[in-house]
C-alpha cells in the first residue's frame, strides 16, 4: 500500500526573518534549502518517491544527490515542506528524513565550531554548553502520514500540536536573534569585568582570518544559530561544496545601482576622482580600504559624514570628510545631454515577495505532477527575470520568490513574474500569482521590512484583495507611508488596463518626463484632504478604502482638481490635459479586487502617493 508522507522543517520565520544584513537573509534561505534537500535525499534512500516539489533538474537537489555538473548552485530553491510516497513503513521513512537533517545540520555547525569558535570558547562562560543547547534544540521536523484529500491539511493540523519546546535562554541575548542567548555567556550588566570579558570573547572570534570586522561587526554578539548563518559561507568545509557569497550586495548598493550606472556614463572623470580620494583618505588615516560591501555608503553625503557608516581611522580630522563631501557633490552636479543634474542616489530599495495562489486547489484540479513541472519551469527562470530588472534573487523555490531590486524596475519585475507563472501552466488552468513590493528606506531594519512585506503579501494582496493581486507599499523610517493594492488587470467601464502600466503613466506625469510641467505634489495632498472629508474619514491611513457619497461624480471632481493644478502651473492646454489625466488618476484611485472581476466604487489615495514617490523616491523635484 502506498502512503503519502508530508514532512516540514521549521521554524522558517525565526530562521529567515531574523536577519540583519542581506547576506544573512540569503544564507538563511540557502541553508534551509540545503537541509531540506538532505532530508528529501534521506527519505528517498529509505525507499520513497518525492512527489512535491519536483526535484528532477533542481540544481541544489542534484548537487546534494551527487550529480555535480556546471556551476555551484547559489540560490536556495527548495521549500521547507515536501511530500513523498512510499510503500515502506511511514515512520521509518520519516525518521530517515529527520536523521538526514540532523546529520547535515551537525556537519555545518561542527565545521564552524572547529574552524572559528572552539578556541575563543575557552575564554567564554559556559560557551560550550550554550552552543550545544542551541544547536541541538533549534529545528523542529514534523510529519504526517495517510490519505490526505486536503493536500496538506493533515500537516496543517499537526502543526497546531505544539510538541517542540525549546529550552529557556538565560543571560544577554543575541543582537540578531533576540530570543537566544549570545555565545560568550557573560552578562554585561553584572560588572565591568563581565563586560570586558564578553567583549574580549568576541574580539577573539573577530580576530580569525575568516571572520574580521566585515563578517562580525564591533557591536554584534551572536547566538550559535546566528553565528552559523553568518559564517558557514566563509568556512570551506561547512557544506559539501564552496558557495561564493563574498560579493552579496547590501541594500544601499542595490538602491544606488541605477544611479551609479548613470554616474559612470555621465561623469566618469568625477566618479574616478572621488573614488581615488576615498581610497587615499582610507590609506592616509590607516583605516581599512572600503570594501565592496560598504562602497555604496560612500555615495551618500549623510553617510560620508557618519563614522559608523563610512569608517576612517579614529581621530580623523573633520576636514577630510568635508573634502570628500565636496568631491561627491561635484558628481551630483554633473549633467548629461539633458542638461539636468545627476542628483543623489536613491536611499530606497525594493523588497519583492511573491507566492502562487491556491496551490492546493491546483493540485486537486490537475494533479501534482503537472503542477510540479510547471513550478520547476517557473522557478528556473526567476533569477533571469530578476536580473533583467537589475535585482538579485534571494530565494526561488516552488511557487515562492524573494528578491531585492532597485526602485525603478521593481513593479515591472513583479508583473513579469506573475505573467511567467501564469504561462508556466497549460492554458485554461487559471494559475495565478500574488506579489508584494515594499519600497524600503535603507535605514529601516531588514527584519522589519521582511515582516511588513510578508504582511502585504498574505493579508493584503491575498486575503484582502482576493489573490491574483499586487500590493505595493513605501516603508519610510517613520513607518508605512502608503499602501496600494490592485488586481494585476483593472477593468473600468468595460476597458481592461494593466495596473503597473497605468501606474507608470501616472509616474511620468508626476516626473514631468513627457515634455510638460507634470502633476504637482500639492494636488495629491489636497485631494487626500478633500476625499477624507467627503468619505467621512478625517484621518486617512495607508491602505484605506472608502465609498464616496453616492451623489459625488468622481470623474468631474478629479477633472476640476487637476485642471486647477494645471492652471496654477500656467500649463498650456490645461482643459485638454485635465480630461486625459483625470482618467489616468481615476485608473489608480478606484479599488480593483480580483475576486470581484473589476473596479468597485471604493476609492483610496494611495495609488497617487505611490506614483508621486516613484517619480522622486527621495523627494527631489517633488515640491512643485
Amino acid at each position: 500500500m502506498t502512503t503519502r508522507v508530508d514532512v516540514s522543517i521549521g521554524p522558517v520565520q525565526g530562521f529567515v526573518a531574523q536577519s540583519r544584513r542581506t547576506r544573512d537573509l540569503w544564507a538563511s534561505s540557502y541553508l534551509l534549502s540545503f537541509l531540506c534537500a538532505r532530508a528529501m535525499r534521506g527519505a528517498e534512500r529509505a525507499g520513497s518517491r518525492i512527489v512535491s516539489p519536483v526535484v528532477k533538474g533542481d540544481p541544489l537537489y542534484m548537487w546534494v544527490a551527487g550529480h555535480r555538473e556546471g556551476e555551484v548552485p547559489r540560490i536556495g530553491s527548495l521549500p521547507n515542506h515536501f511530500v513523498i510516497e512510499t510503500n515502506e513503513p511511514a515512520d521509518a521513512v520519516a525518521r530517515a528524513a529527520l536523521h538526514a537533517v540532523e546529520d547535515a545540520w551537525q556537519g555545518v555547525c561542527n565545521a564552524v565550531w572547529r574552524r572559528v569558535v572552539e578556541k575563543p570558547a575557552a575564554a567564554g562562560h559556559g560557551s560550550v554548553t550554550i552552543w550545544k543547547r542551541q544547536i541541538r534544540s533549534f529545528w523542529e521536523v514534523v510529519w504526517t502520514a495517510g490519505v490526505d484529500p486536503d493536500g496538506g491539511g493533515l500537516l496543517a493540523r499537526r502543526k497546531h500540536w505544539r510538541s517542540h519546546r525549546p529550552p529557556d535562554e538565560p543571560g544577554d541575548k543575541c543582537t540578531v536573534m533576540h530570543g537566544l542567548q549570545e555565545l560568550s555567556g557573560f552578562v554585561r550588566a553584572e560588572s565591568t569585568t563581565s563586560r570586558e570579558r564578553q567583549d574580549g570573547f568576541w574580539d577573539r572570534v573577530r580576530e580569525h582570518r575568516l571572520v574580521g570586522s566585515l563578517n562580525l561587526r564591533e557591536n554584534e554578539r551572536l547566538c550559535a544559530i546566528a553565528l552559523v548563518k553568518r559564517l558557514f559561507p566563509v568556512v570551506p568545509e561547512a557544506l559539501e561544496w564552496t558557495v561564493d557569497a563574498s560579493r552579496w550586495p547590501s541594500t544601499v548598493s542595490i538602491g544606488a545601482s541605477p544611479w551609479l550606472k548613470r554616474a559612470k556614463a555621465i561623469a566618469p572623470a568625477e566618479v574616478k576622482r572621488y573614488a581615488d580620494a576615498v581610497a587615499e583618505a582610507a590609506k592616509r588615516t590607516g583605516a581599512a580600504q572600503p570594501s565592496h560591501t560598504a562602497d555604496a555608503n560612500w555615495l551618500h553625503v549623510d553617510f560620508v559624514r557618519d563614522e559608523r557608516r563610512c569608517p576612517l581611522a579614529p581621530g580623523t580630522a573633520g576636514e577630510v570628510r568635508e573634502d570628500l563631501v565636496r568631491l561627491l557633490n561635484t558628481v551630483y552636479r554633473a549633467t548629461g545631454d539633458s542638461g539636468c543634474p545627476l542628483g543623489r542616489p536613491s536611499s530606497f530599495y525594493a523588497l519583492l515577495k511573491a507566492d502562487g495562489d491556491r496551490l492546493g486547489e491546483l493540485v486537486r484540479e490537475i494533479g501534482s505532477d503537472p503542477v510540479g513541472k510547471a513550478l520547476t519551469a517557473f522557478t528556473s527562470e526567476v533569477p533571469e527575470i530578476v536580473a533583467r530588472h537589475d535585482g538579485v534573487t534571494v530565494y526561488a523555490g516552488g511557487d515562492d520568490v524573494l528578491a531585492m531590486l532597485p526602485v525603478p524596475g521593481a513593479l515591472s519585475c513583479a508583473e513579469a513574474l506573475a505573467n511567467r507563472y501564469r504561462s508556466a501552466f497549460k492554458a485554461g488552468v487559471g494559475a495565478t500569482l500574488s506579489a508584494a513590493v515594499l519600497f524600503t528606506h535603507v535605514r529601516s531594519p531588514l527584519r522589519a521590512a521582511l515582516l511588513e512585506a510578508g504582511r502585504l503579501l498574505d493579508d493584503v494582496a491575498k486575503d484582502g484583495n482576493g489573490r491574483d493581486s499586487l500590493a505595493a507599499g513605501v516603508l519610510k523610517p517613520g513607518g508605512l507611508h502608503c499602501l496600494w493594492v490592485t488586481a494585476w488587470t483593472r477593468s473600468d467601464g468595460g476597458r481592461d488596463a494593466k495596473a503597473v502600466e497605468s501606474l507608470g503613466q501616472l509616474v511620468r506625469r508626476f516626473a514631468g518626463t513627457d515634455g510638460d510641467a507634470g502633476l504637482s505634489s500639492s494636488l495629491v495632498y489636497r485631494m487626500r484632504k478633500t476625499l477624507s472629508l467627503l468619505c467621512d474619514q478625517p484621518r486617512w491611513e495607508p491602505g484605506a478604502w472608502a465609498d464616496p457619497p453616492g451623489d459625488l461624480d468622481i470623474g468631474a471632481f478629479l477633472h476640476a482638481e487637476i485642471r486647477r493644478s494645471l492652471t496654477l502651473l500656467s500649463a498650456n492646454g490645461a482643459e485638454e490635459r485635465a480630461s486625459e489625466w483625470a482618467e489616468l488618476v481615476r485608473g489608480v484611485l478606484s479599488r480593483a479586487r480580483s475576486d470581484e472581476g473589476g473596479t468597485g466604487t471604493a476609492v483610496g489615495i494611495d495609488g497617487l502617493l505611490l506614483a508621486r514617490f516613484l517619480a522622486a523616491p527621495d523627494g527631489e523635484g517633488a515640491g512643485r
